[in-house]
């Protein structure tokens, strides 16, 4: 293996299949760590390190080198192939650096990075050589191909892999219904109660109201106790954030009145058919270009209606939009946030987004995967924390989540998120619930 690596640059040197797609392998396995570093280091914003500087260069240096070896190591496997020189130098460019350009013009369409790093080279590894009997070459590859598939463990696996395609394509087909579906009148209407103060309130007082609530909610249960892990560090007695200073700061409004009014978080406590909210992830200074926003009841995001369609299980959520949720500022498009206190409370500890219309998920760094992108675990809990820059602090949701991170394109916008209890095996396995969002 190492003297077929230490020829790849021979300028007649042929490859046969089985070397050439092992050199393939190594040489792409090695790019995507390359390009990996390259891309962390780009977007953690370390570019400014003298020492990062040069690891960067270095990198370069090495994504270049390992091109230059793709190409020959293509064009070997070519020049067996075609027994032609320079045609296998023009399509070992072609299929290397040309196909990449390509890609990352049109950004990155994944059925052509699946026939670019996978199929063309199969099929390369496979196709025999010019200067050979083709008749017994084709036999013999088809007596060995044969022998491999009557094993019993090829066909165990054929059978696992088809029952996992068609279980993912059951679950896609029915995810896309699902996601199709709007409010109707065959639908349950839930009732979505007021918001109230806690501030001033025990633990113990805020969790029996919340428990009177919940026996409204399609969640009741007779067993029901509210989640240690998400309710546990509630503070007696302590302010709640109130709702009316959560998007924006008022300078002339002395800091200890934020605990004044309806409490945030009893958008939620109040209210448990809310599986999944949405709150924003930043808090604004008020000054005059910013007064409509501030003053825009619609940020608070309050549902305008829920639906239940019990027979899918599926909770709709209606929200009235505004001009504001596609606004910029400081030009940045305004974060918004999913909040899951809800669903994990009763145990729907993971989400995953199937589907959404006119929204966008951009992680704020490469080593973020987003809630669209693979199935994300929710960890919203109370505790009495100092965000609220009262005295003594407020009690108020946390962590902050850059994974449920979200921005509007365009209005009017929806997603549809599938929850489950246990980690998903898959990001398209049927959901224990499904939540829509409707934004209009």
């Amino acid at each position: 293996m190492f003297k077929e690596i230490k020829s790849i640059f021979t300028p007649k040197g042929e490859l046969a299949g089985i070397p050439f797609l092992v050199n393939y392998v190594i040489l792409r396995l090695f790019a995507t760590i390359i390009n990996y570093i390259g891309l962390y280091l780009y977007f953690n914003d370390l570019m400014n390190i003298p020492a990062i500087k040069l690891l960067n260069l270095i990198l370069l240096i090495l994504t270049f080198g390992i091109v230059v070896v793709i190409i020959f190591n293509y064009k070997r496997r070519l020049l067996q192939i075609t027994n032609n020189l320079v045609i296998s130098i023009i399509l070992a460019i072609l299929l290397s650096v040309i196909f990449d350009v390509i890609l990352f013009l049109i950004y990155f369409k994944p059925i052509l990075m699946i026939l670019e790093l996978i199929i063309i080279p199969l099929i390369l590894a496979v196709l025999p050589p010019k200067n050979c009997d083709k008749k017994d070459y084709w036999t013999t590859f088809l007596n060995r191909t044969k022998k491999v598939l009557k094993h019993p463990l090829t066909i165990f696996v054929i059978i696992m892999i088809i029952a996992d395609i068609g279980l993912i394509k059951y679950s896609i087909i029915k995810n896309n219904k699902i996601s199709k579906i709007t409010p109707s009148e065959q639908m349950e209407n839930l009732v979505i109660n007021p918001l109230t103060s806690y501030s001033g309130k025990t633990k113990d007082e805020i969790l029996k109201t919340r428990k009177e609530f919940v026996k409204t909610s399609i969640f009741n249960n007779e067993n029901y106790e509210p989640n240690n892990k998400v309710f546990g560090n509630i503070a007696d007695k302590k302010p709640w954030w109130g709702i009316d200073y959560i998007l924006c700061t008022d300078k002339n409004i002395p800091v200890n009145s934020r605990g004044n009014g309806n409490s945030e978080e009893s958008r939620y406590l109040n209210n448990p058919n809310l599986l999944v909210g949405v709150t924003m992830s930043k808090n604004y200074i008020k000054n005059k270009e910013l007064k409509d926003f501030c003053e825009d009841k619609s940020l608070l995001f309050i549902p305008k209606s829920i639906s239940y369609d019990k027979s899918n299980k599926l909770i709709i959520i209606t929200y009235k939009s505004s001009k504001y949720f596609t606004a910029k500022i400081n030009r940045h498009f305004i974060e918004f946030l999913l909040v899951g206190l809800n669903a994990r409370d009763f145990g729907y500890e993971w989400i995953y987004i199937t589907k959404s219309n006119n929204l966008r998920f951009l992680p704020y760094s490469l080593d973020k995967t987003m809630v669209n992108d693979k199935p994300q675990k929710f960890k919203d809990f109370i505790h009495l924390g100092n965000a609220c820059q009262v005295d003594g602090g407020c009690n108020n949701s946390s962590p902050y989540q850059p994974e449920m991170a979200f921005s509007f394109k365009n209005i009017p916008a929806d997603m549809t998120l599938s929850l489950w209890k246990n980690k998903p095996i898959y990001k398209n396995q049927p959901a224990d619930i499904y939540v829509k969002m409707i934004f209009e």
